[in-house]
């Protein structure tokens, strides 16, 4: 299958291992599994912020964890990977965070860019859930503009050293092993500025130099820790370096476009459990002498959150299938993002709402939907940053081809 050299995909060679039918025996399987082992422990990690590691193992064991790594630790699986997620979150947009952030943006980004050994140390324990990744580049100064990046790398010798901090990481208190990117400073000790100066980093828990702050207290995803990394004169290895010396923004930007299409999933499954609680919900409560449903304000709602539900959906599913083709999908990733993070805050309203009184109390869930939906528009790039995208590509195609693709 011919793949777009620029962009060195290891998901898209999915075409030859499963099909629909299998994808509907995956999410068949995570559903069973995920509502045996995690539901019973949802309110626990949520009211004590500490991750359902255990699960996490329970699908590695199972190959549920990671089916997007590139074989023999995955399947090279991205749609597998998806509909995983959405599993996910439709119980625990929290605990589906960490375990994305640990196989997507840690393991898939070594998959993809990894030597041959590096995969072979990091991959086997992220496929199994026995161990935990996060990927670091958000700092206490620099958000969106990633290219402001203070964190700095020098080398010496046949080594590097380190120093610099990163924030709102996920994962970053529990995280065994830790990606980390820099900007690269010169033998004359001035920082190698521009795109081509960002080196990245694959560090460990235990590493003289690295250390991790407590868990940040959030607004929502309360059971999957957030932290920050500080590192102070941390001296590694040249094998340490993921990928290419100074590639690091140019490898980050087709892992973006992964990532905002795979965490999609996690939105898609809470839109999809507001629709199932609303409706259910509705069957059961009466006003006025008859069902909630039989109310066309309820009906209302419920057309609605199911459009939203059903329209993100079928977006996904393309975006997805693009980017296993090995294609860029820049535009439409960040489409995905944009309109994703927006319907989930819709439909979590409305959900709340739907349900009134007993919609704000924690016991139906949908207050929780409430509060995790509002990170879809922050994390993994804020909704501001992806209608810039929107716009520049779509500009950019009209004036240059006339149309818009």
């Amino acid at each position: 299958m011919a793949q777009n050299s620029s962009h060195p995909t290891v998901e898209s060679t999915v075409a030859t291992t499963l099909d629909p039918s299998a994808w509907k025996e995956v999410r068949i399987a995570a559903r069973k599994l995920l509502s045996k082992e995690l539901t019973p422990r949802i309110e626990e990690s949520e009211n004590t912020g500490v991750f359902a590691h255990e699960v996490l193992k329970k699908m590695g064991a199972a190959g549920l964890a990671a089916p997007m790594l590139p074989e023999p630790y995955g399947l090279g699986d991205l749609m597998a990977q998806t509909l995983i997620a959405e599993e996910m979150g439709a119980l625990s947009s929290g605990f589906g965070l960490s375990v994305l952030a640990s196989v997507c943006l840690f393991g898939a980004n070594v998959g993809r860019h990894g030597t041959e050994e590096q995969r072979q140390k990091y991959l086997p324990g992220i496929a199994s859930g026995e161990k935990i990744g996060c990927w670091g580049l958000t700092e206490p100064a620099t958000g969106s503009d990633a290219l402001s990046i203070k964190t700095r790398c020098q080398k010496d010798g046949d080594h590097y050293v380190l120093n610099g901090s990163k924030t709102f990481i996920t994962n970053a208190p529990i995280a065994d092993f830790f990606i980390v990117v820099t900007r690269e400073y010169g033998a004359d000790g001035k920082p190698i500025e521009g795109f081509q100066g960002g080196t990245a980093f694959i560090l460990e828990r235990g590493m003289p130099g690295l250390r991790t702050g407590n868990p940040f207290h959030k607004l929502g995803h309360w059971s999957s820790p957030t932290g920050e990394v500080f590192l102070e004169n941390c001296r590694v290895p040249a094998s340490a370096v993921l990928g290419t010396p100074g590639g690091a923004f140019g490898d980050m930007k087709y892992s973006l476009d992964v990532e905002r299409g795979v965490f999609g999933g996690l939105g898609t499954g809470l839109m999809r459990f507001c629709l199932e609680t609303v409706v259910k919900y509705g069957a059961q409560r009466k006003q006025f002498g008859v069902p909630l449903l039989e109310h066309q304000m309820i009906q209302e709602k419920v057309a609605e959150i199911s459009a939203r539900f059903e329209l993100i959906s079928a977006y996904q599913n393309a975006v997805i299938t693009k980017l296993m083709r090995g294609e860029g999908a820049n535009k439409e990733a960040a489409i995905l993002k944009v309109m994703g993070s927006r319907f989930a805050n819709e439909v979590a309203d409305e959900a709340v709402q739907a349900l009134g009184g007993y919609g704000y109390m924690r016991e139906y869930q949908v207050e929780r939907c409430l509060r995790d939906a509002k990170l879809y528009d922050i994390g993994g790039g804020t909704s501001e940053i992806q209608k810039l995208i929107i716009a520049k590509q779509t500009i950019r195609e009209i004036l240059t081809h006339g149309h818009s693709s």
